[in-house]
């Protein structure tokens, strides 16, 4: 008999905190703005390079599911807002998120892609 352990910590259990970053569309500065973590707003005049500057950051798409159903909750969320948003919203093109690790927040830098496999890395963010 062997136990196969593993299963177990690749899949957590319920929702795990996220950084959400948007592409929106319809300014003056720049064709597109790209909104990431602590008030960054970058400006674009390509799509290509907003959607390769937040990529480089480490956000990812969504499924297409969980996009729409980001891109519905922000325009409720941006409606609700008495009197209008104070500053133009744009229209919103692409929700990415990346997952909230405390252990490789703050340095983005020196991402070594062959440790994304291991289980080891898997079994460190399950137990904190």
């Amino acid at each position: 008999h062997h136990i196969m352990n593993d299963e177990v910590i690749v899949v957590p259990e319920g929702p795990t905190p996220m950084n959400i970053a948007t592409i929106s569309a319809g300014f003056e500065k720049g064709d597109f703005l790209v909104r990431e973590e602590q008030g960054n707003r970058v400006y674009f005049d390509f799509f290509e390079e907003a959607f390769n500057y937040i990529s480089n950051k480490g956000y990812a798409r969504m499924s297409r599911e969980d996009e729409k159903h980001w891109v519905d909750l922000m325009n409720v969320i941006h409606d609700s807002v008495k009197g209008g948003m104070k500053y133009n919203t744009g229209t919103l093109l692409m929700v990415l998120s990346r997952p909230v690790n405390p252990d490789a927040a703050p340095s983005h830098e020196k991402k070594d892609v062959s440790k994304v496999k291991t289980p080891a890395k898997d079994g460190k963010i399950m137990n904190p």
